[in-house]
């Protein structure tokens, strides 16, 4: 099966970004500055080519990203620094993240980029690496599809013509079964209207 890593680097950063308007970003970032404070670190998990990391850094947020794709991470990059940003962006897996302990206050994990995880071990392997590197008291906060009526827990479909990697179809269910395994602080699952549309959203705290 394809992985994130074959699949953006068929797919690559502009046909990506062609698939999200500038007001959807816009609304996204105003629900997601309900949670975030400029006066904390913030991680960009699974940042791609910067979309939300490089406009909240222009509006003053600490934030760095980091994400799996080479291409998408060069051309953030290069947006940063066209933009004149002092943004640290790297290459990494989310599984096995090459941060401290206790690095950041607060962590996003936006677009369906957990869903990408279609095996359950692996989840759970991502959702305590972000337990790790979360200071005491911080936050993930996890975006990901509405759920769908449907029987396979896995599905492979297309983006832009181009077959995806597989994505596992997370519901309220499955993720309080991964909450009860890693067992944050506290967290919360619900739907809600994130930039125009309903979405599947996850908070945890440590």
């Amino acid at each position: 099966m394809k992985t994130s890593l074959q699949f953006y680097k068929e797919l690559g950063a502009e046909k990506l970004a062609a698939r999200k308007s500038e007001l959807h970003t816009k609304k996204e970032l105003s629900y997601l500055k309900k949670f975030l404070r400029k006066n904390q670190n913030i991680l960009d998990l699974a940042c791609g080519y910067g979309r939300f990391t490089i406009p909240l850094a222009k509006q003053g947020y600490t934030i760095q990203g980091i994400d799996i794709s080479p291409n998408l991470i060069a051309k953030a990059k290069k947006t940063s620094k066209k933009e004149r940003l002092n943004i640290k962006f790297q290459i990494g897996d989310m599984r096995k993240l090459s941060y401290k302990n206790n690095s950041f206050n607060s962590i996003i994990c936006m677009w369906s980029a957990f869903i990408e995880l279609s095996k359950e071990k692996d989840q759970i392997k991502a959702l305590k690496e972000m337990l790790r590197i979360l200071k005491k008291g911080g936050f993930a906060f996890l975006e990901m599809p509405k759920p769908e009526k449907t029987k396979e827990k896995v599905v492979i479909s297309k983006i832009e013509g181009v077959e995806a990697v597989p994505m596992y179809r997370q519901n309220k269910t499955t993720l309080t079964k991964l909450m009860k395994t890693i067992k944050p602080q506290k967290y919360a699952i619900f739907i809600d209207n994130f930039g125009g549309r309903d979405r599947l959203l996850v908070l945890f705290w440590k």
